[in-house]
């Protein structure tokens, strides 16, 4: 039975097999259209695995459906023809309806059969549109690389300027705004929050700092009175 999960999975695939092609590659030097090369050929080989296997489990199961449909005619005209039950209707189509209610569960499963031949037949139309696609680009390729070897010889050079990856997801290559904005608003919070720790820190120990440098003058004011006391009597 074909998974939804699989047939979502080969699509998944085949969407992230894209490569842009650069407007000017000459800007960016032999390396850059050497790697776009190398990416559609593999994603090209990539591809072929992919309609060999689909083709292979089609083949399979158009096999197994014409092995189904086969048993179904040959036991529904044996039911017909020997069983008491489905002889015993009024008409052709009456005993038909009671041999097709005996084999449900063979009819069950050559809907199924027919049901995943219909799948994997629109799959194999999608990986043949894909492979097209990748063959053109292909092909655009080599014009590009033909229009720059002539740029070269009318005397231009090649650049050296560096090229963002295209076929990564933008999330692997830089923050979304969002999550830059929330990161930047917890940093900024965590910031002035600890300010305002440090400021309450900072006036709590100036406050006691202050009060320990008052009761220590006055610590010694008591004692110098205590000492002229002293010195008065004597």
């Amino acid at each position: 039975m074909i998974e939804q999960e699989y047939i979502d999975g080969i699509f998944n695939t085949l969407t992230r097999m894209d490569v842009e092609l650069d407007p000017n590659p000459i800007e960016f030097g032999p390396s850059s259209l050497n790697e776009k090369t190398a990416k559609v050929r593999l994603f090209l080989s990539k591809t072929e695995k992919i309609f060999m296997e689909v083709s292979h489990s089609l083949a399979r199961y158009k096999r197994d459906l014409l092995i189904s449909e086969n048993v179904y005619k040959i036991s529904i005209n044996r039911l017909i023809a020997e069983d008491p039950h489905v002889r015993s209707g009024r008409s052709q189509a009456e005993r038909e309806a009671f041999a097709q209610a005996r084999l449900s569960d063979l009819t069950s499963n050559m809907d199924d059969l027919r049901l995943n031949v219909n799948d994997l037949e629109e799959l194999v139309k999608v990986i043949k549109a894909k492979r097209s696609d990748l063959k053109d680009l292909q092909g655009r390729l080599k014009d590009q690389l033909k229009l720059c070897q002539e740029q070269i010889a009318l005397g231009q050079r090649w650049g050296s300027k560096k090229s963002t990856p295209v076929d990564q997801p933008k999330s692997e290559v830089v923050l979304e705004e969002d999550e830059l904005d929330s990161i930047f608003a917890q940093a900024l919070g965590q910031d002035k929050t600890q300010e305002v720790l440090e400021s309450n820190a900072s006036e709590d120990d100036l406050a006691s700092f202050l009060n320990s440098e008052i009761n220590e003058d006055e610590r010694e004011m008591d004692d110098a009175l205590d000492f002229s006391d002293i010195l008065e009597k004597i």
